[in-house]
């Protein structure tokens, strides 16, 4: 199988990634979030990614109604581990070109030059509405906002100075000081469905998050978005978060599997699906559409249901018949789900623990 970079994705919000009253419940604990993070360094995971959420949906388990910030958390994992690349994220629409530069470096230095970079637009504009930060016609115009964002970080991580008048940023005679050590940037990731959103990625980021619950649709958006990075001059590599019911047996897996779902959380079910089909945009239309017609639709990511042979096919057909070069773990229960992965899954893969 061609080489592969694995990840966990930490569950920096209330009751993690499974809508359920049986899933762990996970209340931000920085304690819990250094200790997950450190088990997938020793089970030996290549990287460790956060979310930014601001506003939660509620219903009996509070879902992701409390979190931790993502920036302020990585910068603090970075100093509670060695090894692990440090994926954060960020939507632009919270800081200043200028203040995210050198925030960023920052903590590209204290973790030695191990920064990773999510940037998001909005999943769900609630979150930011309630700030009072939107720009007029904010979701019209998303990406022509991310974009020029970007451009002027990458300018200020790179250039002495940065003199720019554009849209929605004037900088003049502006220093960030130091550069990151990551060099050229920061690896830049993003997730996006739509056209707009895929070439933006295509164009600016290193790699391509692309999250469904059919793995037919992720091998047909993996090679759509390398395609669409090869006509613009670049290469970019793809991932896939994977929701993991692990178990010794299919049957285990199976009624593991059952258990969660007996206790969905429907309240935060629905919540959820009415937040997404309210959005303009289409995939997350089609999200929140799927989680109000099916009660089942618990997780985040890809559910992938079994033992250790059955998660390593998935990810070797993924990996081989789809171009993805990358998978971001998500359990119920992360301690339990990681040591399992790394003594079962990993040495499917070829990959040694540690």
């Amino acid at each position: 199988m061609k080489p592969i970079e694995i990840g966990a994705f930490l569950p920096i919000a209330q009751n993690g990634f499974a809508l359920s009253s049986n899933s762990n419940p996970y209340p931000p604990s920085f304690a819990e979030l250094r200790d997950i993070s450190r088990l997938s360094e020793e089970v030996g995971l290549d990287y460790i990614f956060s979310m930014s959420k601001w506003r939660g949906f509620g219903g009996a388990t509070h879902y992701w109604d409390a979190s931790f910030e993502s920036f302020s958390l990585m910068a603090a994992l970075a100093a509670s581990t060695e090894r692990v690349d440090l994926y954060a994220t960020i939507n632009p629409l919270l800081f200043h070109p200028a203040a995210f530069a050198k925030m960023a470096a920052t903590i590209d230095h204290a973790s030695n030059g191990r920064l990773g970079i999510n940037l998001i637009t909005g999943a769900t504009i609630d979150e930011y509405a309630q700030m009072g930060i939107l720009p007029e016609n904010y979701d019209q115009q998303r990406y022509r906002y991310a974009t020029e964002w970007i451009e002027v970080v990458k300018r200020l991580w790179s250039e002495a100075a940065v003199d720019h008048y554009g849209e929605f940023f004037r900088l003049e005679a502006c220093v960030s000081e130091p550069k990151p050590l990551r060099k050229p940037f920061p690896k830049l990731v993003c997730a996006a469905s739509s056209e707009e959103g895929l070439r933006f990625t295509a164009t600016h980021a290193d790699m391509s998050f692309i999250s469904s619950r059919d793995i037919d649709t992720i091998k047909r958006r993996s090679r759509q978005g390398k395609a669409l990075a090869g006509e613009l001059g670049k290469s970019i590599k793809t991932a896939v978060p994977l929701f993991l019911v692990l178990g010794e047996t299919q049957a285990d897996a199976d009624a593991y599997q059952e258990f969660l779902i007996e206790g969905a959380d429907v309240d935060a079910l629905r919540n959820m699906g009415q937040a997404q089909t309210a959005q303009s945009r289409k995939g997350a239309q089609e999200h929140g559409a799927q989680r109000l017609a099916d009660s089942r639709q618990i997780y985040g990511g890809l559910p992938v249901v079994g033992p250790a042979e059955r998660i390593a096919e998935v990810i070797s057909d993924l990996a081989e018949d789809g171009d993805v070069d990358s998978f971001l773990l998500l359990f119920a229960d992360f301690r339990q789900g990681l040591q399992m992965f790394g003594d079962r899954v990993m040495p499917l893969l070829g990959r040694s623990v540690g």
